[in-house]
């Protein structure tokens, strides 16, 4: 089968051959759940807030916790996270992994080199300085290498602002990701942010690299997006305290998270996704505002 089937994209999941329970049940539900360690940042603790009291936990705290608090299957930490990527603490995370029974669903690189203060990093695939394109070219394949160590099966790249100009520039740099990534088991996925949806559909077909789908991401780019998922996806609940990915609903007022969700989940049954959802979601108690996702996606699964 092509690579682009999705039933083959879907059935290479990390784990999914050992699926917990029935069928339709809350412990099969849960394990094709995830949640990401951004959705707890503010309890995370980070050189840039010393004296922040309620900053107690380092990423090996998260997999317990996860295990207790959210009952999710897959942990997806930032690499903003890890306080080293010695061996020695890598292995400590592995085994904090192992322990909870959890497995890592993906490593996102979304602050890799990015400037205190901005909200895009400066060295990406699309950087318009060679340098800074070589420089990333090299980050990630560093990461891919921390990832292969973690039995992570995929890493998430920010690809920047995609500018045209460099386009030809950005798929090169994006196909040495990949292929490095190939050789190590390792899937680079890409995920919609600001850009025309189709700029990372030609840039996935291009070189091979795989979608992350978002469930905010327009239901026309989902359906042609979803044949080329890697098998995770990230998903909110209602807004989720953020903007809109790939779209713009303007001056709207806020909707009934409950209605949204339902919604798009009707475009995410239709494509006959059977992957992972990692939970993309804040709040001011991080937990419990992930727990109130988990209980939702268990109503409409």
């Amino acid at each position: 089968m092509r690579r682009r089937d999705f039933l083959l994209a879907s059935a290479a999941v990390a784990g999914a051959g050992r699926i917990w329970g029935q069928p339709g049940s809350d412990k099969a539900k849960l394990a094709r759940m995830g949640s990401m360690t951004q959705n707890v940042q503010t309890l995370v603790k980070d050189p840039d807030h010393p004296d922040d009291p309620k900053r107690t936990l380092d990423l090996l705290d998260l997999p317990q916790l996860y295990k207790e608090r959210l009952g999710v299957h897959y942990i997806e930490p930032t690499c903003a996270h890890f306080a080293s990527t010695e061996k020695d603490y890598l292995n400590e995370f592995k085994a904090r992994v192992r322990k909870a029974g959890l497995e890592i669903n993906q490593i996102s690189l979304g602050a890799l080199a990015q400037q205190r203060g901005q909200d895009m990093p400066i060295m990406t695939i699309s950087s318009p300085e060679r340098t800074n394109r070589i420089a990333a070219i090299d980050l990630t394949k560093q990461w891919i290498d921390h990832a292969a160590y973690l039995g992570c099966p995929r890493v998430m790249l920010h690809q920047g602002h995609l500018a045209p100009e460099v386009r030809k520039e950005t798929i090169a740099a994006l196909q040495a990701m990949t292929d490095y990534g190939k050789s190590k088991n390792v899937k680079v996925t890409l995920e919609l942010r600001q850009s025309d949806w189709h700029v990372i559909v030609e840039l996935l077909k291009a070189t091979g690299c795989w979608m992350n789908c978002h469930s905010q991401n327009p239901p026309e780019a989902l359906r042609v997006m979803f044949p080329m998922t890697s098998g995770s996806m990230h998903l909110v609940y209602g807004m989720g305290g953020r903007g809109r990915r790939g779209g713009s609903r303007g001056n709207q007022p806020p909707r009934d998270p409950d209605v949204v969700l339902h919604e798009q989940m009707q475009v995410i049954k239709a494509a006959h996704y059977n992957g992972i959802f990692s939970i993309e979601h804040g709040g001011p108690d991080p937990f419990a505002a992930v727990q109130t996702v988990v209980k939702a996606l268990l109503r409409e699964m």
